[in-house]
């Protein structure tokens, strides 16, 4: 018995989109800071608790930053894992445009590079002196910035001066940190709080 043409290239269609469906998405970050073991096991501890997505981390002994590659099983798994790594406090430059990080919100005199006087941020890993190390180093090569107060082990500082906010906040993504204003951390706080009590 002969199976007409159209049903063998209908069930190969069919296949194909199953097998398209099925198949993992990745992104690669490169320049994400992990100067240690606690570096690599927040990152890994961050991407655990995103279903559907995995992660394997790669450092060069000796290096502040290494790489980070995600594999999920939707774009909505891929970008919760971006999500996941920013809220960790970390950041990296991507290669899929499918995914993005979000960018922390400045107040309206603080945007472009409107100079500011005190930024207060919140959310960046810093879990030993390394970490604060290459966190002050970053944020010191901003001009116009002449003090940043951040101590191991806390994830709020503030930098004083006379400088770009934005400009801070480039320098810290491209030293591979990720944090936001301590204003908008206080609402993400709220809003966390409001979701758990509801579900409750």
């Amino acid at each position: 018995m002969r199976i007409p043409t159209q049903f063998i290239a209908i069930a190969l269609a069919l296949s194909l989109a199953g097998a398209a469906r099925s198949a993992e998405l990745t992104a690669k970050l490169t320049g994400v800071h992990m100067c240690c073991k606690g570096c690599t096991s927040t990152l890994e501890k961050a991407i655990s608790k995103v279903k559907g997505a995995k992660a394997v981390t790669s450092t060069k002994e000796g290096e502040m930053q290494g790489d980070v590659t995600v594999t999920a099983e939707s774009k909505e798994s891929l970008q919760k894992a971006i999500d996941a790594i920013a809220a960790a406090g970390f950041h990296g430059k991507l290669d899929n445009k499918e995914v993005k990080f979000k960018t922390a919100k400045l107040d309206k005199e603080a945007r472009g590079d409107n100079k500011v006087q005190k930024l207060e941020l919140a959310g960046i890993h810093n879990c030993c002196p390394a970490c604060t190390k290459a966190i002050k180093e970053a944020v010191g090569k901003v001009n116009g910035v002449k003090n940043v107060s951040i101590e191991p082990k806390k994830d709020k500082f503030a930098v004083e001066g006379d400088f770009s906010a934005r400009k801070v906040l480039t320098a810290l993504n491209k030293a591979g940190f990720h944090c936001v204003t301590q204003k908008e951390k206080d609402a993400q706080d709220k809003a966390a709080k409001a979701a758990e009590s509801k579900s409750t």
